[in-house]
């Protein structure tokens, strides 16, 4: 509350000693007025009021309210009091226009102060020209009208005429364009005096000493010449005149004219002057500052970056990039050596082309193609390289360099960032040699399978023939000499044709499991209930014997190979009927559909599977129990898991020990045909 009452105390006191000086200023311009500055041109003179430089100066600094107050304490009423009586509606011509160009020039004044004085439109000289075009066509339309209605008496008013010359209206147009820039042009002079901004407590301008020193020497030369043309002109060309006739008191028309052109000549050269080495200072000290900025950004960023001017030369080295290359800021900046840091021959770093304006096309063939342009930051390009001098076995790098532009566009430099990618690229190599690797093993595992394949087929099928031979031989040898040898040797025909008959099994089961990859039917839409009927009848003996129950829910239309879902459903619950409890076994078949599949399961309520089982079951030839136990070959489920890989399903199983086992198995949903 205390801040706000002393920001409102401290802008009434600021409006009060604007509104003091704005009056006083402008009662200043009508006392000036009073002594007119009067040029001839015959057959007409120019009256010059100095004295609206005030009103227009209030205008400039603080905008149009207070230049309007000014110009109504003081400039409107000197124009009435010294032509109004005497020249008819004339004063029409001039007073309001005045009033107009204060407001005017206010305005853009204010405009100028909030957009900060940047665009070309908004510069007094400027604006200038559009208020004169107007005026131009009031002079030669209502101020010729108003004029003839009330002429002055002189000039060619004198012979009574009321029809206002053209020549005259000209003179008058080419008058107040001539005198409204030389106001302006003395009080842009003024503005860029140091003395002047303090009274006005204007913000002091970069370089204002300097200004008023190249305004105040223009000045004095403009004032030199004066004085030199009047030492010259009463010895040579005046010679009737005294030197002070022409310094001052009684100088010819033409001469003054000279005089006073070559005095704005001057001050509108030092004007200049100023502008330029004040707009050149504003640069540099822009320039500082950014840089300034651009040292603290730098310092404070985890990402190696340097800098390097139009030069080529370092200017910025950051602490990132120091532990990047091992090289210091020290032994960098200052010096053209930046390709040091990264290479042992002496080459360009994509800084530098950026910084000759190298064209695109030809930055990427310098690169091989392998660089391209940023899509973050325009005229930026990127690209990534090993560097093999970096570190002690090299490093891979991401790089981006990019232009640096002053305020108007102009490149006057280069950046470059830097990212150290080599545990990434690392790692992509390692992941390529596991890919590589694994398709290798891939491609070894199946080439091993066709080969097993191969294998189980011609050996399953090729030792049929002579294993059925030898069972043959070894059962008549067992009816025909049982009882008539020694009782080992009925042990051991025994032995034999127990031996053939598993073998014989084993063949046929190592038949089928080869058979489901190379021998497996197109798969077609197969009705599941049909299946296990089928796969019921197949296991009749098996289910009688062990009082079995065999029960299932609505089972779906599915694709697949008949054959072989039959295969797959007998060889379940034939391993249910076989894993029995001591009751006789409840066998059930469901379905469920799921996700773009059907679930299939086949429950029992045997003896169960540990979990760590769970896997083991469904490698080839591994069994859990021993074959005096429950019989079998160790295939079955080996051939079950083969069939539901063909189908593109999964199978697994859910068990608990004592407590039955659930196998699931699924089979995609295809949509049907028709």
């Amino acid at each position: 509350m205390d801040n706000q009452s002393e920001r409102s105390a401290s802008s009434k006191k600021t409006t009060a000693y604007r509104v003091t000086v704005s009056i006083l200023f402008g009662l200043l311009g009508f006392v000036v007025n009073l002594l007119t500055i009067n040029l001839y041109f015959p057959p007409y003179t120019a009256t010059i009021l100095i004295g609206l430089l005030f009103p227009m100066l209030i205008t400039l600094a603080w905008g149009w309210r207070y230049g309007l107050l000014s110009a109504l304490a003081g400039g409107c009423q000197s124009m009435w009091w010294i032509w109004g009586p005497v020249n008819g509606y004339a004063i029409f011509s001039i007073a309001p226009p005045f009033t107009l160009w204060i407001v005017w020039h206010g305005f853009f004044a204010g405009l100028r102060k909030k957009r900060k004085g940047e665009e070309w439109w908004l510069n007094a000289y400027v604006v200038e020209i559009p208020f004169r075009i107007l005026s131009t066509i009031n002079l030669y339309t209502l101020a010729r009208w108003a004029i003839s209605l009330n002429p002055p008496p002189w000039g060619w008013a004198s012979s009574a005429s009321s029809t206002v010359p053209i020549h005259f209206s000209n003179f008058v147009v080419i008058k107040q364009m001539v005198v409204g820039y030389v106001i302006i042009l003395l009080t842009d002079v003024l503005l860029n005096l140091g003395f002047v901004r303090r009274y006005l407590r204007l913000k002091k301008r970069i370089d204002q000493t300097k200004t008023g020193y190249i305004i105040s020497a223009s000045l004095l030369l403009g004032v030199l010449f004066w004085i030199i043309d009047s030492v010259i002109g009463s010895v040579v060309f005046y010679v009737e005149s005294s030197f002070l006739d022409l310094l001052a008191l009684n100088i010819p028309p033409y001469v003054l004219n000279v005089r006073l052109f070559l005095i704005l000549t001057c001050l509108i050269g030092g004007l200049v002057t100023s502008k330029l080495l004040r707009r050149q200072r504003e640069s540099e000290e822009a320039l500082r500052e950014s840089e300034k900025e651009l040292s603290q950004i730098l310092g404070g960023t985890s990402v190696p970056t340097f800098v390097i001017d139009k030069n080529h030369t370092i200017t910025h080295w950051n602490k990132a990039c120091e532990n990047l290359t091992g090289v210091s800021a020290g032994e960098m900046v200052g010096s053209r050596n930046q390709w040091t840091a990264f290479y042992s021959a002496k080459r360009p770093v994509m800084a530098d082309p950026i910084v000759n304006g190298l064209p695109g096309e030809k930055m990427v063939r310098r690169y091989n193609g392998k660089c391209q342009e940023s899509a973050f930051i325009d005229g930026a390009y990127e690209a990534e390289r090993f560097f093999p001098d970096l570190g002690d076995s090299g490093k891979w790098l991401f790089f981006t360099a990019g232009p640096l532009r002053n305020y108007q566009g102009k490149v006057i430099g280069a950046i470059k960032t830097f990212q150290d990618i080599t545990e990434r690229k690392t790692a992509e190599q390692a992941l390529r040699e596991s890919e590589e690797e694994l398709r290798l093993t891939v491609a070894n595992l199946k080439h091993s399978n066709v080969q097993l394949e191969q294998f189980a087929y011609i050996a399953s099928h090729d030792l049929q023939e002579p294993l059925r031979m030898m069972s043959i031989y070894v059962q008549l040898l067992a009816r025909r000499y049982k009882g008539r040898l020694d009782p080992d040797a009925d042990d051991f025909i025994g032995y034999a044709v127990d031996g053939a008959t598993h073998m014989q099994t084993l063949l046929n089961d190592l038949l089928a499991f080869s058979r489901v990859g190379t021998r497996g039917k197109p798969l077609e839409q197969t009705d599941c209930e049909t299946v296990l009927e089928q796969a019921v009848a197949n296991l009749k003996m098996a289910i009688e014997d062990s009082h079995a129950l065999v029960t299932h829910n609505p089972l779906p239309t599915v694709m697949a190979d008949a054959s072989q879902l039959i295969q797959l459903i007998q060889n379940l619950i034939d391993n249910a009927i076989k894993f029995k409890g001591d009751e006789p076994p409840h066998i059930h078949v469901s379905a469920e559909q799921k996700e773009g599949e059907w679930v299939i399961s086949v429950a029992d309520d045997g003896i169960g599977i540990k979990p760590e089982f769970f896997d083991r079951i469904f490698v080839i030839f591994k069994r859990l129990h021993g074959r005096n136990t429950y019989p079998g070959t160790g295939i079955g489920l080996a051939v079950c898991k083969k069939i539901v890989e063909r189908h593109k399903g999964r199978i697994w199983v859910e068990s608990e020990p004592e407590k039955g086992t659930t196998f699931f198995f699924t089979i995609p949903i295809t949509e049907i045909v028709k």
